[in-house]
């Protein structure tokens, strides 16, 4: 195995957490000014951070080719997530154009393309992870895993009494009500199947998949709390950003493209163990 190949893991670590780092560090030093969201070097930090996005992405094209890219599940795996992270990245973006520009973030918005294309891609993602453990899902499958839907079960339930409680349709606004309901609906799904391939992927690779798809799910749970934190202020009117939810889909990305750079790892460990 080519040491320096190998070596790539651990250089992608190390720079996903030094970015981490340095916009953990910088997001602290504008709440030790006292700086408010609308100041424009807050929205500065906000239009940065989309950085890891951009890296884990990027991340995930190339350890795509360890595995054959398209050729194999776990090669389109990699693709999915990374186009997520993408996805996410565009959303950000969008954002971050508003603001510069002077315009009102609206909501919905052409953000929501990237934000919400992000559920889809990430719950492929997670499909395709369970596929290549061997796993075939079905009714009888999800019956026997019960206990990997309370914690989904509880999101939507918390959903539901926190921001869909007493919600009013306007059905003049579908589209509005379609992402208020597909958020929270989508997130639990893409929750409830990765909880399901970390219980199933226990003897698979010796267990080396786990811890992997343990950092998947920790991911997810962080986005669907960012995009809650989100959708509860937009829908009481209240929303005027906040850097404590940016730090949060911080997070989110950060967790993501370690995820992500992991499954690379795990293509060198079955390769050094043959």
């Amino acid at each position: 195995m080519n040491k320096n190949k190998e070596g790539l893991v651990k250089k992608s670590t190390f720079i996903a957490v030094f970015f981490f780092v340095v916009l953990t560090i910088w997001l602290l030093l504008l709440i030790f000014k006292g700086l408010n969201q609308n100041s424009n070097s807050a929205q500065v930090w906000s239009a940065t951070y989309q950085i890891i996005a951009w890296f884990g992405a990027l991340s995930g094209f190339y350890f795509s080719n360890l595995w054959g890219r398209w050729k194999s599940l776990m090669g389109r795996a990699n693709f999915a997530f990374a186009f997520g992270l993408l996805a996410q990245a565009f959303g950000q973006s969008v954002f971050s154009y508003f603001f510069f520009s002077g315009i009102e973030a609206p909501y919905p918005s052409i953000a929501d393309i990237g934000f919400f294309g992000s559920i889809p891609l990430y719950t492929y993602g997670i499909v395709l992870l369970a596929k290549a453990s061997g796993i075939h899902f079905s009714f009888k499958l999800f019956s026997s895993k019960m206990q990997a839907f309370l914690i989904p079960l509880g999101i939507l339930i918390l959903s539901y009494f926190i921001l869909l409680k007493n919600y009013q349709f306007d059905w003049n606004q579908p589209l509005t009500i379609f992402l208020d309901l597909g958020y929270p609906f989508g997130q639990a799904v893409y929750v409830s199947l990765a909880i399901v391939t970390y219980f199933l992927t226990k003897f698979f690779l010796g267990g080396l998949l786990r811890k992997t798809v343990v950092l998947f799910i920790v991911a997810l749970f962080v986005q669907y709390f960012a995009d809650y934190a989100f959708l509860y202020q937009i829908s009481r009117d209240t929303y005027i950003g906040g850097l404590e939810i940016d730090y949060l889909y911080l997070i989110s990305y950060f967790v993501m493209t370690i995820s992500i750079i992991q499954l690379g790892s795990v293509f060198y460990k079955i390769k050094n163990s043959e």
